[in-house]
């Protein structure tokens, strides 16, 4: 972790700032997480409806959270736009993944997908039970707010937590061929996949996101939300980094809040940037390192197509030697 010294913030002083006052200003609001979720296991917390009594929660999204959430108040999300939700889209190779991969089709009930615009809602509709139109007016942290994208997930998510459900969030170009979840350390806030020890942690640009995350619902992870509001106010540029790259640049601030964090081992996830993908191990693939969405759809449906015939030569042998999958035609790592 030495790499990860040079990069972090230096300004530990205007954290410490930055979480006194935001605790000012949330001293007397509605803080439900903080006040009455246990930071222990989930499965004994009581239902959301008796932790929040908010009239500024919308309705809709605590029904798909209760239909969809897991027996440990856990519930899978992603999010798409329009660019990626129509016939042949990522979306449809995303849920097909599912529906192939390794004991993962049932997770299909468990999964939440919150479209960002009206057409990716419509479609989501047609294809799948449980869809959620995320807007500006569609959430009790986002109402009579004009947030960018950045921080309108990050405000999706922070009500999620405070309503007392655990996060599993994908992004919808990770391919599941694997359960992933099983990798989760429930003890911690924080699961993800993202490579923090590469050697090239002097530039961000070169973590290695793996588009997956686990985050515990507590009063931990509620306040690191709160941080991130107050943060994106005095420093606009830092709305744009991802969760990944957020754990290399602010390990100080984690470290501050206390949030604990269990990174998936390497050979779990992958993505198109990567040479070499172990597909006896493999949980999840991500279609990065491409320049436009055909690349993307044209090496995810080779990877799905290659999937299929190590399932089924796994099937027909018991085992098989190392497999060479083909998804670098396009996307180049």
């Amino acid at each position: 972790m030495a790499a990860l010294r040079k990069i972090k913030s230096p300004y530990c002083i205007i954290v410490l700032l930055i979480m006194l006052i935001t605790f000012l200003l949330s001293y007397n609001s509605c803080n439900p997480t903080t006040e009455t979720v246990d930071t222990g296991a989930l499965k004994s917390q009581p239902p959301a409806d008796k932790i929040v009594a908010d009239s500024r929660i919308n309705n809709s999204l605590l029904q798909l959270l209760r239909r969809t959430t897991m027996q440990d108040r856990t519930v899978i999300i992603t999010m798409v736009g329009q660019e990626w939700a129509s016939p042949g889209s990522v979306l449809d190779l995303f849920l097909e993944s599912f529906r192939i991969g390794e004991e993962t089709k049932p997770l299909l009930n468990h999964l939440l997908i919150v479209a960002l615009d009206s057409k990716a809602f419509q479609y989501c509709k047609t294809v799948h039970p449980h869809c959620f139109y995320l807007s500006n007016s569609s959430t009790r942290y986002t109402k009579k707010k004009q947030l960018s994208l950045p921080q309108l997930r990050n405000r999706f998510w922070q009500e999620v937590i405070e309503l007392a459900y655990s996060v599993v969030f994908t992004e919808v170009d990770v391919m599941w061929l694997r359960n992933p979840i099983l990798q989760v350390d429930c003890l911690k806030e924080m699961t993800i996949a993202c490579d923090v020890y590469s050697d090239d942690l002097q530039n961000i640009s070169y973590v290695k996101d793996g588009g997956f995350f686990y985050l515990k619902s507590n009063a931990i992870t509620s306040e690191y939300f709160k941080y991130q509001d107050m943060t994106r106010i005095l420093f606009p540029d830092s709305q744009n980094r991802t969760l990944c790259e957020e754990t290399v640049v602010n390990e100080e601030l984690f470290e501050t809040l206390s949030l604990r964090i269990n990174y998936m081992e390497q050979d779990r996830y992958g993505g198109f940037c990567q040479q070499n993908i172990n597909m006896d191990t493999i949980c999840t693939v991500r279609a990065n390192c491409c320049d436009d969405t055909e690349s993307k759809l044209h090496d995810l449906k080779l990877l799905l197509e290659d999937w299929r015939s190590f399932t089924k030569k796994n099937s027909l042998r018991g085992s098989s030697p190392p497999y060479t999958w083909r998804a670098h035609s396009k996307c180049k790592g």
